[in-house]
C-alpha cells in the first residue's frame, strides 16, 4: 500500500496540498460532542486497504481491547478483508467500508469518486448514523479524515507526514518509513492511554478454528506424509513488487527434484494457471493456488516449515504463525533492509533483493535457492530461523 507509483505519489501530493487547508477549516467549524477519551463507548478503526495492510495492523485490535474491555470496537474494511478478521475475539463487529482510496480492489479512485463516497455513499450514511466516539484512520490520509469528519466522529486519530488529513486529527502518529507498520499502528493505542509494556507482540493475528487447522494439515498430508514442507506464493498485488515469474520457475524446478521436500503452491484465482505450470515441473509439488479459499490458505501457511513469497499477504499470514519466511523482492523495492524494517518480522522473516549502494538487481534464482537450502538445513538442525 505504501508503495504507489510516481504518478500516483504526485497526484496524491497535489490532492493533499489543495485539500489540507479545507480539512483544517472543516475541523475547526465542526465542533464534536464531548467525549471522555479514557472511557469511549465506541471506536471505529478504518482500514479499507489491501490484505497485507490489514493483516499487519491486527495487533492494534488486541491492544485496544486490552485498554477498553467494554468498548464497542468496530473494524471498517473492504469486503475482501473480512476473511482476515473472521473469528477475531477482540472485535465487536466488522463493517464493510469499500472506500475508493489506497487499495487495489475498488476500480474507480478519482477525486470525484472519493468525494462522492465521503458525502453520499451508503457506508458513509451508516457511519453517520452509528455516532462513533473515536475514529482511527490507520493509513492517515486526507480522505480518511474527511470520512471521519463526515461521520461526525469527535475524536479522530490520524498520521502526520504521510498522506495528509492530520489537520483534522485530535491526535496523530508520526509516519516513520523505518518503523515496522504494525508497531506504528500500535501507537494509536498509546495515544489513547496504552503503556508500551502492555502492548501485544508486533506480529499479525489470525484465528483459525480447529476444523480449519485440521483441513490445512490434511492438505499437507495429501501431498506428503513426511519431509519438510515448503509453501511457495508467487503472487503479489503489483508486478513491480513481484520477483520475476521466470525466476520462480527456475527456483521451483530446482527444489522439485530434491528428496525430502514437499512443495505447495499458494495464491488466488489469478495465480492458478501459474500454479498449475509450477506443479507440472515434476517432483513432489502440488498446486493450491486458485483452489483453496483465503482461510484455507492461512491454514496451509500455519502448517508449513518454510514459506517463500513476494512482499504480499502470504508473507504476513506466515508471520501470524511464526513460520520462517524468505521474501523475494521485486525491482520496486530499492532496499531489502528497509523492507525488513518497515514490513518484516525479526526472527522469522528475511528479505532478498536490491540494496542501496550495494546491489542494483533483485536476487537471482541461484541466490534464492542457496538461501532456501540454508534455511532448510538450519531448521532441520534446530538452529535459529531466518538469520
Amino acid at each position: 500500500m505504501r508503495g504507489w507509483g510516481l504518478r500516483g505519489r504526485f497526484g496524491e501530493a497535489v490532492r493533499v496540498a489543495l485539500g489540507e487547508p479545507l480539512v483544517a477549516l472543516l475541523a475547526r467549524l465542526r465542533r464534536g460532542r464531548p467525549v471522555d477519551p479514557r472511557h469511549p463507548r465506541s471506536i471505529l478503526v478504518l482500514r479499507n486497504n489491501d490484505l497485507g495492510d490489514l493483516l499487519v495492523i491486527t495487533p492494534l485490535f488486541a491492544a485496544l481491547r486490552r485498554l477498553f474491555p467494554a468498548t464497542h470496537l468496530v473494524a471498517a474494511v473492504g469486503s475482501w478483508g473480512l476473511p482476515v478478521l473472521q473469528g477475531n475475539p477482540h472485535l465487536s463487529e466488522t463493517m464493510v467500508v469499500e472506500a475508493p482510496w489506497f487499495n487495489k480492489f475498488v476500480p474507480h479512485q478519482s477525486t470525484l469518486a472519493r468525494l462522492r463516497f465521503v458525502l453520499a455513499s451508503r457506508a458513509a450514511r451508516e457511519l453517520r448514523e452509528r455516532r462513533f466516539e473515536v475514529g482511527i484512520d490507520v493509513v492517515g490520509s486526507l480522505w480518511g479524515s474527511l470520512l471521519l469528519l463526515s461521520a461526525g466522529i469527535p475524536l479522530r486519530l490520524g498520521v502526520r507526514g504521510y498522506a495528509g488529513g492530520h489537520s483534522a486529527a485530535w491526535r496523530t502518529v508520526r509516519f516513520d518509513p523505518f518503523e515496522q507498520v504494525g508497531r506504528s499502528a500500535l501507537r494509536f493505542a498509546e495515544l489513547l492511554g496504552a503503556r508500551p509494556e502492555d502492548l501485544p507482540p508486533v506480529r499479525p493475528q489470525l484465528f483459525l478454528s480447529p476444523v480449519e487447522r485440521s483441513a490445512g494439515e490434511a492438505a499437507w498430508q495429501a501431498l506428503s506424509a513426511a519431509g519438510q514442507r515448503v509453501l511457495v506464493g508467487p503472487g503479489a498485488g503489483l508486478a513491480l513488487k513481484s520477483w520475476p515469474v521466470a525466476s520462480y520457475r527456475q527456483l521451483v524446478a530446482a527444489l522439485a527434484g530434491r528428496e525430502g521436500l514437499a512443495l505447495a503452491i499458494a495464491g488466488g484465482p489469478g495465480e492458478r494457471e501459474l500454479g498449475e505450470e509450477l506443479a507440472g515441473l515434476g517432483g513432489n509439488v502440488r498446486n493450491y493456488a486458485g483452489v483453496l479459499s483465503m482461510r484455507e490458505t492461512f491454514a496451509l501457511a500455519a502448517g508449513a516449515d518454510l514459506v517463500i513469497a513476494n512482499s504480499s499477504m502470504l508473507m504476513h499470514a506466515a508471520a501470524a504463525f511464526s513460520r520462517p519466511t524468505l521474501v523475494l523482492l521485486g525491482p520496486a523495492f530499492p532496499s531489502a533492509r528497509q523492507h525488513d524494517a518497515q514490513w518484516g518480522y525479526p526472527g522469522t522473516c528475511r528479505s532478498l533483493g536490491r540494496e542501496t549502494g550495494e546491489r542494483a538487481e533483485a536476487a537471482t534464482p541461484e541466490e534464492a535457492l542457496g538461501a532456501v537450502l540454508e534455511e532448510l538445513a538450519r531448521l532441520e538442525g534446530g538452529g535459529p530461523r531466518c538469520a
